[in-house]
């Protein structure tokens, strides 16, 4: 199937942060993404509430 993948901006809150990783509660009840430190670029210390974004698209099976 060729579909033309285009990324999506969307919004979340981080809901937990362990000294691996974050998880982040996407806006919309649409889940929780769960990502290793070394995926956030910030300057900013993490906290819990914060509000971020991020691109996400589906998923291309080859």
């Amino acid at each position: 199937m060729q579909v033309e993948l285009q990324p999506l901006l969307l919004h979340g809150t981080i809901k937990e942060i362990t000294e691996v990783g974050v998880r982040v509660g996407i806006d919309g009840r649409m889940g929780v993404l769960s990502l290793p430190l070394r995926c956030i670029l910030t300057d900013k210390n993490l906290e819990l509430g914060q509000k971020c974004e991020f691109y996400l698209s589906y998923v291309n099976v080859l």
